[in-house]
């Protein structure tokens, strides 16, 4: 199969909008356009990242269960050496209990890679009765996503947000069969309604709702709305941006590599923006955001060359490749 530049391109976008929303978190998430910017960022950013991971499973009945369970060891090889490797960062950077760190498994955005793991699980051992009711499936998914906040589970095992989620997952997995219509799907006119309605309430009416954007936090039974809006708000930005964004060849590269740098990016952010920002009194307003944005870039390129560093990423580029075939 020929491979897809646009969903390559849209990839790439995605992994800007990770870097950005990470530098921002790190070094000043209090400025007010900062924190704008982030907010709309965490609204669909995650979301349309892992409904595209759903886009790219196969159907269940064209798994092999031996190949899925080799992939997995393979991705959990790989998210053990990363969770140790940012233990190490934050010990000898931060002077972080490196115990309570090492507990804390999946340590960051790790969590989305375990996740990735239960949802083609999930996926795969769902009974097919329910499997080819994708309707009657997603909304279930949903309803458990809602109520996912309600749980005190919080960052454990990344349950949570794998809880959270999973919709997503499933509806990239259902389009990509065709078992979702268009005619729902790239109704822009009414997404783009449905977002201008919603993103003033969540942000205007509830400033607090980050919380609720991580899935991993609790949020109690009157805020339940607001969670429902925001899945709302997400789905429907998450397909507009999907149908949109156009090919562009400069972000290629970014989503063809999209794996490589979401893990070293944050490596970078912590061992060298950071603690470079805060040496030299350096400003955070938005603009120079983006140049640590770009910087951070500028470094991934020349690392990406280094055998050794993406020989520690393959196990998951292996899954994910044979999951693209």
């Amino acid at each position: 199969m020929e491979r897809n530049h646009r969903i390559d391109s849209l990839k790439g976008f995605l992994i800007l909008l990770v870097i950005v929303g990470h530098v921002i978190t790190a070094l000043d998430n209090s400025n007010v356009i900062n924190h704008a910017v982030m907010g709309l960022i965490y609204v669909f950013h995650m979301p349309l990242f892992i409904l595209i991971s759903g886009y790219f499973t196969r159907p269940a009945n064209e798994q092999d269960g031996r190949k899925l369970w080799q992939n997995i060891a393979r991705m959990m090889v790989t998210i053990v050496f990363f969770h140790l490797v940012w233990v190490f960062l934050r010990y000898s950077l931060k002077g972080d209990d490196p115990i309570q760190i090492l507990l804390e498994f999946p340590y960051g955005l790790l969590w989305y890679l375990l996740s990735l793991i239960y949802w083609r699980l999930t996926v795969y051992y769902t009974p097919r009765a329910l499997l080819e009711r994708p309707v009657i499936y997603i909304a279930i998914a949903f309803l458990i996503s809602i109520l996912s906040g309600l749980t005190e589970l919080g960052k454990l095992l990344s349950i949570q947000r794998a809880l959270n989620f999973f919709p997503f997952f499933l509806l990239g997995y259902y389009y990509r069969q065709g078992r979702i219509s268009d005619k729902w799907w790239k109704n822009n006119i009414l997404h783009i309604v449905t977002a201008v309605i919603l993103l003033p309430i969540i942000f205007i009416l509830f400033p607090k709702c980050g919380y609720i954007l991580n899935g991993s936090d609790h949020y109690p039974l009157a805020e339940v709305p607001q969670k429902v809006m925001i899945l709302i708000s997400s789905t429907v930005i998450s397909l507009l941006v999907f149908n949109l964004l156009p090919d562009i060849k400069l972000l290629r590269p970014i989503g063809q590599d999209s794996l490589f740098n979401y893990l070293y990016h944050y490596i970078i952010l912590i061992a060298l923006i950071e603690p470079a920002v805060e040496y030299f009194s350096l400003p955070c307003s938005l603009p120079f955001i983006l140049i640590y944005t770009a910087v951070i870039l500028g470094i991934l390129i020349p690392l990406s060359k280094v055998k050794l560093l993406r020989w520690l990423t393959k196990p998951s580029l292996m899954s994910e490749r044979k999951n693209q075939a």
